[in-house]
């Protein structure tokens, strides 16, 4: 449809672990997949400031809101330009290793502070705005953005925020015996994460970036001067029913209709 509507189209693929860089004529960004492509997607539009439509190849996610069927639908809307961009906030991430810049990278939905091959876990010193938080013992810990609110943070436990906050969420995972669950902070917050014990930890960002994590390195986060834009078909008004929505039919999937539990499928 679009090609007949005599708008010019490439289709490309990103490499894991590769940012593949744009061509400067590029307009839209159109990811099929779930949101793991669209994750993808985001880390080659974001710095040319493109706005990314994802398109859901599996099941329905949270960045990829068009189902197959409704293509045609959004690709006629597409061209008379009946939608609107919706702006998300994002994560700068510094990871730090005897006083250098180790890592320098951004974040959609989040980065997750974890323990690595060992089963112990981990005690991680957490401090905003230069004052100590808390030392938490735990499997790890995230920092999310609203975004990645309905992720890995709220797998763990944490709460759901509205998609144009910036603010950014704390989450332990597992954490044992704390005083402090998650939390929520100020779009203008630093946070920085330490290890307080030698152990083997690792630093994963938007599920895209994976390195090690040492005692005696810094993370430093903090919110984004830039945002990721999104193509939508539906007003922000609908994010509530589409969440709803979404997570009923994952818990359908885990627990069938009827609320007991079902057998899960087998290759």
């Amino acid at each position: 449809m679009l090609r007949a509507a005599g708008v010019q189209t490439q289709r490309t693929q990103r490499e894991r672990g590769k940012d593949r860089r744009l061509p400067a004529d590029v307009e839209l960004l159109i990811a099929v997949g779930g949101d793991g492509t669209v994750l993808r997607a985001q880390r080659m539009a974001v710095p040319a400031g493109i706005p990314v439509l994802g398109i859901a190849g599996g099941r329905l996610g949270f960045l990829a809101e068009i189902a197959p069927p409704q293509l045609d639908d959004a690709i006629r809307r597409l061209l008379t330009g009946d939608y609107r961009i919706e702006h998300r906030g994002m994560l700068n991430v510094v990871h730090e290793r005897d006083g250098r810049v180790h890592g320098d990278h951004s974040a959609l939905n989040d980065a997750v502070l974890a323990r690595g091959r060992s089963p112990r876990s981990l005690w991680i010193s957490v401090s905003v705005d230069d004052a100590h938080l808390a030392n938490y013992v735990a499997d790890g810990i995230v920092a999310a953005t609203a975004t990645g609110s309905t992720a890995y943070s709220l797998a763990a436990g944490g709460p759901i925020l509205a998609p144009e906050l910036r603010n950014v969420i704390l989450t332990p995972i597992a954490a044992h015996l704390s005083i402090v669950q998650s939390v929520i902070l100020s779009p203008e917050s630093r946070i920085e994460l330490k290890l307080v014990r030698s152990q083997d930890a690792s630093l994963t960002v938007d599920g895209q970036v994976d390195t090690t994590f040492s005692l005696g390195d810094r993370l430093l986060i903090t919110t984004s001067d830039v945002q990721a834009r999104f193509v939508r078909m539906t007003p922000m008004s609908q994010f509530y029913t589409q969440l709803v929505a979404r997570l009923q039919h994952d818990l359908d999937r885990t627990h069938g209709p009827s609320g007991t539990d079902v057998e899960p499928a087998r290759a």
